[in-house]
């Protein structure tokens, strides 16, 4: 018995000291499940469990090391482990093939992994997935990739896809050798070919943790590198190389992750509702002024604002700027790196365990003088909104009137207040399929559906519960449909129209991703792209001899928190 015992002891410290990981490992939050997602006609990688496991470890470590520069301590996410050198991993064999798997397919792939965990117990709604999927294909030294490469979540659950190959191995971070491959770039080092890799899981990591884009500022890149939340995932690992600048966690992303569920222990799920006081802006030498007073219980913990130069494609560029507050609720921002350039400007209340999202604010400094006025523009609109979800419609309308008066040329506003007596007192619902012949063009905002449910709150036409005005892009519009994923909208079309046109998009202030999908007598006649927050797109449909039409919303397989789909200006013709 002894003997036996001192064995067990033996093996027991041999473990502990050749695999420290799991001593490392954070205790009292949730450890994320990591999906090895293979195509049908694609075989798994032997050695994915310790090869990933070195991978996992790495961006493990990067964000403790992140976190602790930012004044948080040695805060990181957990990670799951077989064995002490083997990562767990959850097997899903996906139900199509390689070339079946194109970019945008994430809503399949979750899918088929939210199926699969079922089995095991797991409701991945309630959890952060990672699924790395084999979507690399190698032939004559060219890769080739396909698959989904995305996150998105929050502070309490998320999603996020990225790639696997035989090469991605975090031992070859510092690797000057050839052999790497990527679309990007061409032929590569098998270093710069794991720092596209391995900070692509980084970065769509963070996004599935409930990180947006952020850029890093001038001032900052000389002395910490590239925003992992930027374009850092480009730059992982470089400084083992000598090739420039590194990655690095800002500030505002370790402060979100400190307040979420896989980074806090005591995590409580809150809605993180908050009021805002006060919100206006001033321009003095060369630097905008920022003044935003919050109220909130508990009290906000700090508001982020990101400064998008809109004249750059996409966000990866948006600058950062964090405030914290010397008199309770009281913020401000004091932000320069201002290009003459049109701008939008997100700004995001945090409070322990959540964040909000005031509307994002769009406002010009082409002439080299920001427009302020935008700003005290956005506290009315917010307003309006809060009062429009309570239905106390006087007082709305005391708000837009006010706003008439300071501006009597916003025909923003004019549109509103008239608007505004429309959602009091909505038009009687009216059936497509007995309109009169005459009637050339219908808008189906306020038509009568056969069935109408939403994923989210209650479905609702022309105005949204919770957001107010219906407002996309910068543009108000009057008419639109509420389709939260999962959503469903049918109508009774009786074979008599045969076009329908109509625009869709993400409610501004809602960073989520909608797939928009259009059925005709259950036929699948149209099914978008994923959308993102701050687009409008427009499609007309051949709808001649359908009986029932049917507008769906799913979400992108990211998850479908902010999902607050829309269609818009919905209008059926013959």
């Amino acid at each position: 018995m002894l003997k036996t015992s001192f064995r067990h002891l033996v093996l027991l410290l041999s473990i502990y000291f050749a695999f420290p990981v799991l001593a490392e490992e954070p205790k009292g939050v949730p450890p994320i499940k990591i999906v090895y997602f293979t195509p049908s006609d694609r075989t798994p990688p032997a050695d994915r469990q310790e090869r990933l496991g070195r991978v996992m470890k790495n961006i493990q470590d990067f964000y403790r090391k992140g976190m602790e520069a930012n004044g948080h301590g040695q805060k990181t996410f957990a990670l799951e482990w077989e064995t002490p050198k083997k990562l767990k991993l959850y097997d899903v064999q996906g139900e199509r093939k390689f070339e079946d798997y194109p970019k945008g397919s994430e809503s399949i792939v979750q899918g088929e992994v939210r199926n699969a965990l079922k089995q095991e117990g797991i409701n991945v709604d309630d959890e952060y997935v990672l699924v790395l999927g084999a979507w690399v294909e190698w032939k004559d030294g060219i890769a080739r990739e396909v698959g989904p490469y995305s996150g998105g979540g929050s502070m309490a659950a998320g999603f996020a896809f990225a790639c696997d190959d035989k090469f991605i191995d975090a031992d070859l971070l510092a690797s000057k050798e050839p052999g790497g491959f990527h679309y990007w770039i061409g032929p590569c080092s098998l270093g710069m070919y794991n720092t596209l890799y391995i900070g692509g899981i980084a970065h769509e990591l963070g996004h599935a943790f409930g990180l947006p884009h952020e850029g890093e500022r001038d001032s900052q890149r000389e002395t910490l590198g590239i925003s992992i939340m930027g374009l850092g995932n480009n730059h992982y690992g470089k400084a083992l190389r000598n090739e420039g600048h590194d990655a690095f966690l800002p500030a505002a992303s370790a402060l979100l992750l400190s307040e979420g569920r896989t980074f806090k222990p005591s995590f409580v799920s809150t809605d993180g509702r908050f009021d805002i006081d006060r919100l206006d802006a001033d321009f003095q030498d060369g630097k905008l002024i920022v003044n935003i007073n919050v109220r909130a219980e508990p009290p906000p913990i700090a508001v982020i604002a990101y400064n998008n130069n809109l004249s750059i494609p996409n966000d990866y560029d948006a600058k950062c700027w964090l405030a914290t507050s010397e008199k309770p609720g009281e913020f401000q921002f004091v932000i320069d790196e201002l290009d003459q350039a049109p701008y939008e400007m997100r700004l995001f209340v945090v409070v322990p365990n959540s964040k909000g999202e005031i509307p994002p604010i769009r406002y010009s400094n082409v002439s080299g003088t920001p427009t302020v006025q935008a700003f005290s523009d956005a506290l009315a609109r917010t307003i309006c909104n809060v009062f429009l979800d309570q239905k106390a419609w006087d007082t709305v309308a005391e708000v837009i009137d006010r706003q008439i008066e300071r501006f009597p040329n916003s025909r923003m506003w004019t549109q509103k207040r008239k608007h505004l007596e429309t959602v009091k007192n909505p038009p009687a619902a009216f059936e497509p399929d007995k309109v009169p012949d005459w009637t050339k063009v219908i808008d189906l905002t306020y038509a009568k559906a056969l069935e109408a449910q939403v994923g989210w709150y209650e479905p609702s036409r022309g105005i949204l519960r919770e957001c107010g005005f219906i407002e996309v892009d910068g543009t108000f519009f009057e008419s639109g449909i509420y389709a939260h994923p999962n959503s469903l909208y049918a109508f009774s079309m009786g074979k008599k129209w045969t076009e329908f046109n109509f625009k869709y998009g993400i409610q501004d202030g809602k960073p989520g991703t909608v797939v928009f999908v259009v059925r005709g007598d259950g036929k699948e006649i149209f099914r978008s792209e994923t959308v993102k927050s701050g687009e409008i797109r427009f499609k007309k449909l051949d709808v001649s001899n359908v009986e029932k039409l049917e507008l769906i919303t799913e979400d992108a397989g990211d998850g479908w928190a902010n999902d607050w789909g829309l269609w818009l200006d919905p209008q059926l013709a013959r």
